[in-house]
């Protein structure tokens, strides 16, 4: 008795694989399935469940035709460079944003374009959240009456878009407002605050280099006067402009009376080989000898000695204190160069916005997208419904 059943459904099972690859079409409608799916949509449509996504629809063409309130998009472009840069660059490659952009800096005005801080400066200057909030915007388009400031900020970004180019380095400003001239003030605005923005930036980090430079050059310079100052107070003291000079000059006299001395040491031992010690000319050369012998020991004694006045002590002394005033000087030039070049940096260093596109003022809305806001949400309400009737098929079918 079990073998003609498995046989027969072997059978109808093959019949049925047959069919679907001859007949896939005829295989579908005549699917229970199919059959089940297709009496439950008949059934729907009698009972009239379909007229809530007719119903729904129309609600969506009533709101986005009569209600949904325009929004109107101005647009901005603009892009960050240095001082150098735009000095070397053409005016053409310049505008364009082209060789050599500061992504960095350009991503930084991204940054401040989104930050409660800009947002504050817009709400004061120019109320942005009583346009946001305003009635003659529809209930659904509008921002609510007692928003916090975290929902404020979240509407608010989503009203701002930023585009960046990464090619050029041109950062585009895309802000939707209810009302044209509006929208344009309020990117203006925006500009304006980010302007001021990287300019401090960059004027802040400048400005710290070049007080800091200055700073010290007014040390080294403050070092050179007291140097100098030592140095006169020591040529003062030693009634001496300059002690190398000095030096040379006595030791000069010392050459001199040693010459002069041995002139008179040779005659006096001329005059002794046939002169008596008592002659009057020995005694006459005898004295201009000693005379030399003690000038010379004189002169030797101001130049070198262990008294404190001796020229090699002085010249000593003068070396050191000349030595750090030549050291503080050269520190003072070192600084005034580098002054010069911190400014020549600082310059470089500057940042400036340059506004590609001024703020335009938009003729028509954007915003919403009605057409397309109106077949997405058919096409939404047609899979929905489907989904629903597929759903209530199956358990129908589970439930037979």
């Amino acid at each position: 008795m079990t073998q003609p059943i498995r046989s027969n459904k072997s059978s109808g099972l093959m019949r049925k694989l047959h069919k679907l690859k001859t007949k896939p079409k005829h295989f579908i409608v005549d699917s229970s399935g199919y059959k089940l799916a297709h009496r439950s949509w008949k059934q729907s449509l009698k009972l009239g469940s379909f007229m809530w996504v007719v119903a729904c629809f129309a609600i969506a063409v009533i709101y986005f035709g009569f209600v949904a309130s325009d929004r109107y998009v101005s647009r901005a472009e603009l892009v960050v460079k240095k001082a150098d840069q735009i000095k070397m660059l053409p005016d053409a490659l310049s505008m364009l944003g082209l060789g050599g952009s500061n992504h960095e800096d350009v991503l930084i005005i991204q940054d401040y374009l989104k930050s409660p801080d800009l947002l504050d400066k817009l709400d004061k200057e120019l109320g942005l959240k009583a346009h946001y909030q305003s009635h003659k915007v529809d209930y659904f388009s509008r921002l609510p009456g007692d928003v916090s400031k975290e929902a404020f900020i979240k509407y608010y970004r989503q009203h701002l878009s930023l585009h960046l180019d990464e090619l050029s380095g041109v950062l585009t400003i895309e802000l939707q407002a209810f009302d044209p001239e509006y929208g344009q003030r309020v990117v203006g605005l925006m500009l304006k605050e980010s302007d001021l923005f990287i300019n401090k930036l960059g004027h802040q980090v400048a400005l710290e280099q070049l007080a800091f430079v200055e700073k010290e050059v007014d040390r080294a310079y403050q070092r050179v006067q007291t140097e100098k100052t030592k140095v006169l107070e020591f040529q003062n003291s030693h009634h001496l402009i300059s002690p190398e000079s000095t030096s040379s000059a006595r030791l000069g006299v010392v050459s001199q009376i040693e010459g002069e001395l041995a002139r008179q040491q040779a005659q006096l031992k001329q005059l002794q080989s046939y002169m008596r010690e008592t002659a009057p000319a020995v005694i006459s050369v005898q004295a201009r000898v000693d005379a030399l012998t003690q000038q010379l020991s004189q002169e030797q004694s101001r130049l070198t000695g262990e008294n404190k006045d001796a020229m090699n002590e002085i010249n000593a002394r003068y070396m050191d204190v000349q030595t750090q005033a030549t050291l503080a000087a050269d520190l003072y030039k070192t600084g005034l160069i580098s002054l010069e070049q911190a400014r020549v940096e600082a310059y470089r260093k500057l940042k400036h916005l340059l506004v590609i596109s001024q703020p335009t003022r938009a003729e028509d809305a954007e915003y919403p997208r009605r057409i397309y806001n109106l077949i997405t949400t058919g096409v939404l309400l047609c899979l929905l419904y489907g989904l629903i009737v597929m759903g209530l098929a199956t358990l129908r079918e589970h439930q037979d």
